[in-house]
């Protein structure tokens, strides 16, 4: 039997579709300890779960000193929130690797070490739109470092032997805000993410955040962005 593509639709016309594709079991999710990787790896966990239940997850997570190895410390509070949510097995370990910069290429590295070990087909990025110009113009730009121009990437590709999804790319924040109240997930796993970018040497307006580490700054430019799709922080 085919497995089925999950559509979801928001109020405000952006729609996406989700699936993991025969034959695929194996599969590689990088989570950031922000909102968009959380909702995926939720979306996943359901999806193998009714779809899929032999199949077998593997988490990835990129840190860096820069950053005061906050995405390290808030993946885990993400992963431990949603195993209490769903109860699942199907996740098998978290690779947390430690980057200078987490660029594209450490990131690759880290996802082909992970594919050799393990023989991963699949793997998820929870990567979304930035919001539209008119919204994005109101935002500070100091800490901004753009997302994929035009993310002229498609949803999903293949390279070799591996595919990779991308279900938001599409679509912005938005979206993954009307994810969150469809599952009824705002009040549970929203409230254990960080989308701050805050971290030691930025500055907003003159407003350090006494504990980066549980603290959104409210300043930076994902602050901002987290804000505007879910109208709280």
């Amino acid at each position: 039997m085919t497995r089925p593509t999950e559509t979801y639709t928001d109020s405000f016309g952006q729609t996406i579709e989700f699936s993991v594709p025969e034959p695929h079991k194996k599969i590689c999710i990088n989570i950031s300890g922000g909102a968009d990787s959380a909702i995926l790896l939720w979306m996943l966990i359901q999806y193998c779960e009714t779809h899929i239940p032999e199949a077998e997850i593997y988490v990835i997570t990129s840190a860096n000193p820069i950053k005061g190895w906050y995405n390290a410390i808030w993946s885990t509070r993400v992963l431990d929130k949603v195993l209490q949510l769903t109860g699942t097995t199907l996740i098998k370990n978290h690779y947390t690797f430690y980057s200078t910069d987490q660029i594209r290429s450490e990131i690759t590295e880290a996802e082909n070490l992970q594919k050799n070990l393990h023989e991963i087909t699949f793997i998820l990025h929870g990567t979304t739109q930035n919001p539209p110009h008119e919204v994005r113009d109101t935002f500070s730009l100091e800490s901004y470092k753009p997302r994929d121009p035009g993310h002229k990437r498609p949803v999903m590709y293949d390279n070799n032997d591996t595919t990779t999804c991308v279900p938001f790319i599409k679509v912005d924040k938005r979206m993954v805000a009307h994810l969150y109240e469809h599952f009824n997930l705002t009040d549970t796993l929203f409230t254990h993410t960080r989308s701050c970018e805050w971290h030691e040497g930025f500055e907003f307006n003159g407003k350090l955040v006494p504990n980066p580490e549980d603290e959104h700054c409210g300043e930076c430019w994902w602050c901002q962005e987290r804000k505007w799709a879910f109208g709280r922080l």
